[in-house]
């Protein structure tokens, strides 16, 4: 049993038993719990400051390796990815001159990092970024290996293959029919189409896709077949051919340069509007000029072709 407590009264002069108060008691214990708190976090905070367990220790030791790491890894990425942008300056130089089209514009492979707190994800941002580089680079040394290898003898044919455009500032718009089943613009009915149909207005310059001979010459007799065309041999078995001119401006055997004109565009023989129909044969066989036509055109622009050229429309001849 507690001991009875006393509190001297000034007012009555004596010695007073204390009274249990509920107010008093709960004053009493907040202000101890509160004090108890505050000694707590004290301690607490004494023990962190001046005392290390193992596990701090160890922690703050593989914390400074990851930075030390981090900075390395860094330093190899970004190299790489100047490495990335001169392969690609190149690559857009050797496009260029290989196939005499605007190089496309080389991007900018600078690394930003996710946030700079977040070591664990800057780690694994750097390796994808590291694998995607080396893959594409590997990609990139096997395709010039494989394909981009020219032997002395090769040399002849690449300068006199017909890849250059038979008029000059192709857009999507010019093509109206590609290679393949069409529908006649006469009978309507589905055939084999053996070319590419350019819509340009009469008159318009027919250029030489390839360095060549004028291996034919017909002029139309009549209003059908392909009208007015021309033949250029360009060796290696491959002819380009280009129908229903207006005007021939070359003669039977000439020599042909590549890009020099050789007749205008014209609506003779079976045509339904004025246009020029363009055939690639190799070895007697009808190719789709597509395969060909790749100098003077950049990536995106062939490709907007090539897509047009699938379609299953009406041709014009």
């Amino acid at each position: 049993m507690p001991q009875p407590q006393f509190r001297y009264n000034p007012k009555t002069l004596r010695y007073e038993r204390v009274q249990f108060s509920v107010w008093r008691f709960l004053s009493s214990f907040i202000s101890y719990s509160a004090f108890a708190c505050l000694f707590f976090v004290a301690l607490n905070q004494l023990q962190n400051a001046f005392i290390e367990t193992d596990t701090e220790k160890s922690l703050r030791q593989e914390n400074n390796e990851l930075v030390v790491y981090k900075a390395s890894l860094t330093g190899q990425i970004n190299e790489s990815s100047g490495l990335l942008k001169d392969l690609q300056q190149k690559e857009g130089h050797l496009y260029q001159e290989l196939f005499e089209a605007p190089a496309e514009k080389v991007t900018d492979n600078i690394i930003s990092l996710p946030n700079q707190y977040d070591t664990e994800a800057q780690i694994e941002y750097l390796q994808t970024k590291s694998a995607q580089i080396k893959e594409k680079s590997e990609a990139t040394n096997y395709v010039l290996s494989e394909y981009a290898s020219v032997d002395k003898l090769d040399v002849p044919v690449l300068f006199n293959s017909p890849c250059g455009v038979p008029v000059s500032g192709i857009t999507p718009d010019n093509l109206i029919s590609g290679f393949g089943i069409r529908i006649n613009p006469f009978h309507k009915a589905k055939f084999h189409h053996d070319g590419i149909d350019f819509s340009f207005t009469k008159g318009t310059d027919v250029l030489a896709s390839g360095n060549g001979k004028v291996s034919a010459i017909q002029y139309a007799a009549n209003e059908g077949g392909l009208g007015n065309y021309i033949d250029i041999d360009h060796g290696n078995g491959i002819i380009s051919r280009y129908a229903h001119l207006q005007n021939v401006n070359v003669n039977w055997g000439q020599k042909i340069k590549k890009g020099q004109m050789i007749g205008t565009v014209g609506n003779s023989g079976s045509s339904a509007a004025p246009h020029l129909h363009y055939e690639i044969i190799k070895d007697g066989k009808h190719i789709n000029p597509m395969f060909y036509m790749v100098e003077g055109v950049s990536a995106p622009l062939h490709e907007q072709l090539a897509i047009k050229s699938k379609k299953l429309n009406q041709s014009l001849d």
